[in-house]
């Protein structure tokens, strides 16, 4: 049936100039106002308006929903085909379809974030075929669940061609749907009170009543311009009729007016308006389709064609359970409760028809609360737990075993406050045992978040003080080794094996969730002690993850990311680059961004150790726009930083240094480490060697051991070497070599034998420094940093030099600059031409390769690199080495001079 729109001209008209527009971005109008001013009517025009031009994703959720996880969500996507649900990746597809009941939970409930990038995606896809429209009515009314993922999905789709309609009530309700989108994509169309004439012409077309005029202008005056009161009043006048010139005899609220005429319905038709006001998906196998006849000769109801049932306006079914007392209120729920399916909705009507505590239907509701938590819902199965713990008799044992399942929903859906509240509560009246300290255990998490590490911990001790089984106190020591962190690394480790301790021989009692968390802990802290790196046991901890009923919810939280973290530092960068690119994979499809940004810094560092210097810049390119999405551009810029030490931008450095926050030790050590390599590369020794001095004294603040993670040390020494302060640089390398030898990571094997041939040569020791430097050179075979090997060459080539070896000192020195151009190194490059320079040979410099020569020949004919690379079957990096090395042999500078050096080059003819 279509309604016609009365006095609504100016607000239709922006609705439709709303429509008009087909293209990204995507734009969202808030049609809001006082309940019955016509909101929905001008929604429903819009669906009708959109229904060929568009693909129409909508929802209508009711009071009676509002309270069940996902219920709008599930009616949004309603008419979307199996075929786009088919398309999704599969951690998104299994995320929807347990959200949405179309799957059963698996053992790793979805998170909203996972659910929210699903959406994100299906719209995505159907906006592909046409532009969407998602149209939400009574927007108050989304459930928790679906609200936070639609908010979720809007901020991501701001480029999509999608429309956005949403009407709300302006009576405190949320804006966040609203504020999802830039003010100039985003406009509220508030609905003004109608007119004396449009309220005239609503009340004739709809009751097919004629007023006279002085009457008209009263019902507007005591309505207010709201057409739903007015057609309210004109019904009851209509009925009882008012002597003419008296004060219009009705209730100040309009539900009391709906009450009146319900109250002159039959019993039956009562009975069936109640159950359909309090059902969350009213159909005629749920209430008595005949009974509420009269109910729908009045307006009150419509039967849709598929059994369905609603009321007409939101407000009916407000009055019709306002106007009900309790007791039949929870018949009803009662009643209902055997009738419907849905285990969420069968225990909240089994709540609601329970008066007094109930064990039984308490225990009825936390099933239905932890069913939510396995579909992503936490906020609804707080609801449920908060209903459960009220329907507890006070003698039950379980009473404090649901307060603390309620903290854990309230703590998972975002309710930090609340959580912390009930579980100081819990902490406080609980008596010592394992409840207790798994309760302080979740309030330390809570601190955490609060007040950081320390007091975290401090919680957490005491925790571990109340606990008595093996397994929780093994939970209570892996807790204490993830707060420990990398600051009291000794403490950490002792913390993990002990919880380790604790849990072996524990059987099924074991989580494999607590055992791999502190299993990666024992891992960490040994790494960053300098005991090695323990690949066995961490494929173990993944393995123990993937068992877990819980495993963690954020991806930078999980194995394979802490693997590809662990294996870049001990040089395994293929398989690291693996793991970090699953994780990065994972992060997307989860819509996890702020993992994304840790996963993109170890990207960033594994692509820059390996050479693949442009590879390594796209990186930092999305690693600034993450930071920048996150509110957190500070957190690219160190390693903007880091990057552009690398590439010798010596100035750029320093400006990022001094404008940066250093407060943190890490950051500071990080941009003190940044500017100390490329002070040495730019030759300024003792800047370099007070900022590396610096950046290494921060790291023994923190006790960390292992040199490989942060790689200072081999700078630092070279640094002090630069100042002659010989009898630090060889304290400092002594220690380097013991701790690599310990770890036997290939990176510190290296550096450490490198630092020894620098402190020979230093000594004046030309054969100890060449022994030491075969040394460097063999364990850079098993250290893939071109970087690196190109610095252990370079130091080869001086010694060679100054040893008088000529021919070795030149192809020490020709391989090392070759690698650092192609590393695009511009200041190491530069000390490696200085070198080459000081060795005098007998080869004519001008002696081309004949790939050399061919290359050099094309960019002479003008070809681009690109066109070069193309002729010649070579990477574009290949050809920019080529001409460089050609540049030098030539002793030219430009690309314009080829021509004539060639030719001056070219060999004479026999």
């Amino acid at each position: 049936m279509t309604e016609t729109i009365v006095g609504r001209d100016v607000e239709l008209e922006a609705v439709v100039r709303f429509l008009a527009s087909a293209k990204a971005p995507a734009s969202i109008l808030m049609i809001e106002s006082e309940p019955g001013m016509g909101k929905t009517t001008l929604w429903r025009e819009a669906l009708l308006r959109s229904e060929r031009a568009r693909i129409v994703l909508s929802c209508q959720p009711a009071r009676s929903e509002a309270s069940l996880s996902y219920s709008a969500l599930g009616d949004l996507l309603s008419g979307v085909d199996e075929s786009a649900f088919g398309a999704l990746p599969s951690p998104q597809r299994e995320a929807l379809e347990v959200a949405l009941l179309r799957a059963e939970p698996t053992r790793r409930a979805p998170t909203r974030r996972a659910v929210g990038t699903a959406l994100v995606s299906l719209v995505r896809t159907l906006a592909v075929r046409r532009p969407v429209l998602m149209a939400i009515d009574d927007a108050q009314w989304l459930d928790p669940a679906t609200a936070s993922v639609v908010e979720f999905a809007l901020r991501r789709l701001r480029d999509a061609p999608l429309h956005v309609l949403v009407t709300r009530r302006t009576d405190g309700a949320d804006t966040s749907l609203l504020d999802a989108f830039d003010a100039p994509s985003a406009a509220r169309l508030s609905l003004r009170p109608l007119s004396a004439a449009a309220l005239h012409g609503i009340i004739t077309s709809r009751l097919g009543l004629t007023l006279r005029r002085p009457l008209v202008v009263r019902i507007a005056q005591r309505s207010g311009g709201n057409p739903l009161y007015a057609l309210e009043i004109a019904t009851m006048l209509a009925r009882d009729g008012i002597p003419a010139g008296r004060e219009l005899p009705v209730p100040d609220d309009v539900r009391a007016l709906v009450a009146k005429r319900i109250r002159a319905l039959p019993a039956a038709t009562r009975e069936a308006l109640l159950r359909t006001a309090i059902a969350a998906h009213p159909t005629v196998d749920l209430v008595d389709a005949t009974a509420l006849g009269p109910a729908e000769e009045i307006d009150l109801v419509r039967v849709a064609d598929d059994g369905r049932i609603h009321f007409t306006h939101p407000l009916y079914a407000s009055a019709v359970h306002a106007s009900t007392p309790l007791v039949r209120r929870q018949q009803a729920h009662g009643d209902l409760a055997a009738s419907v399916s849905s285990p969420e909705e069968r225990a909240r009507h089994l709540a609601l028809a329970t008066g007094e505590p109930d064990e039984q239907v308490a225990e009825t509701v936390v099933a239905a609360a932890r069913l939510a938590r396995a579909r992503g819902a936490p906020d609804t199965a707080a609801e449920l737990s908060e209903l459960a713990v009220r329907l507890s008799p006070p003698e039950s044992r379980s009473v404090g075993q649901r307060k603390l399942e309620l903290a854990q929903h309230l703590h998972l859906a975002g309710d930090l406050d609340r959580a912390a509240r009930l579980l100081e509560e819990l902490a406080a009246s609980l008596p010592a045992g394992d409840l207790k300290a798994r309760a302080l255990l979740l309030l330390s998490g809570v601190v955490f978040q609060r007040a950081g590490e320390s007091a975290a911990a401090a919680v957490a001790r005491e925790a571990l003080d109340t606990a008595d089984a093996p397994v929780v106190q093994a939970h209570c020591h892996a807790v204490l080794a993830g707060w420990a962190g990398t600051h009291e690394l000794v403490a950490a480790l002792t913390a993990a094996q002990t919880a380790l301790e604790l849990l072996e021989g524990q059987g099924d009692n074991a989580d494999p969730a607590v055992e791999s968390f502190a299993l990666a802990n024992r891992i960490r802290a040994d790494l960053f002690l300098g005991n090695g790196f323990d690949e066995t046991a961490a494929n173990r901890a993944l393995e123990l993850e993937q068992a877990a009923q819980d495993p963690p919810a954020s991806v930078d939280d999980r194995m394979v990311y802490r693997l590809g973290q662990w294996l870049r530092y001990v040089d395994e960068l293929g398989p690291a680059g693996e793991h970090l690119g699953q994780a990065y994979r994972t992060a997307i499809d989860e819509g996890d961004e702020a993992s994304r940004l840790n996963i993109l810094l170890n990207q960033l560092l594994v692509e820059l150790w390996a050479g693949e210097v442009g590879v390594a810049e796209e990186v930092m390119t999305t690693l600034r726009e993450t930071a920048l999405q996150l509110g957190v551009p500070a957190a690219a810029e160190v390693w903007q930083t880091y990057l552009d030490a690398h590439l010798g931008k010596l100035e750029r450095v320093r400006e990022l240094a001094a404008e940066a926050d250093r407060e943190e030790p890490i950051v500071d050590m990080l941009y003190l480490r940044s500017l100390g390599i490329v002070e040495l590369a730019a030759g300024e020794r003792e800047a370099a060697d007070r900022d590396l001095e610096r950046a290494g004294r921060r790291l023994e603040e923190i006790g960390f051991r292992e040199p490989s993670v942060w790689r200072v040390e081999a700078d630092r020494i070279e640094a002090a070497v630069g100042v002659d302060d010989i009898a630090r640089a060889e304290r400092l390398a002594t220690r380097l070599e013991q701790q690599a030898e310990r770890s036997q990571i290939p990176w510190g094997l290296a550096a450490a034998a490198r630092c020894s041939g620098i402190l020979a040569a230093a000594r004046g020791d030309a054969e100890g420094a060449e022994a030491a430097l075969a040394r460097a050179l063999a364990a850079h075979e098993r250290c893939p940093m071109p970087f690196e090997r190109a610095r252990t060459l370079l130091v080869l080539g001086q010694v060679h030099r100054r040893a008088k070896r000529k021919r070795l000192a030149k192809e020490a020195l020709t391989t090392a600059l070759d690698i650092f151009e192609n590393v695009r190194s511009e200041l190491w490059a530069e000390r490696a031409r200085a070198e080459l320079q000081r060795v005098a040979t007998r080869q004519a410099p001008t002696t081309l390769t004949p790939t050399e020569r061919q290359i050099a020949q094309l960019a002479a004919d003008g070809l681009t690199n690109k066109g070069i690379a193309a002729r010649m079957f070579v990477s574009a990096k290949t050809v920019e080495a080529n001409l460089s090395r050609v540049y030098r042999k030539l002793g030219i500078s430009a690309r314009t001079q080829l021509g004539r050096a060639l030719a001056d080059a070219q060999p004479p003819r026999s």
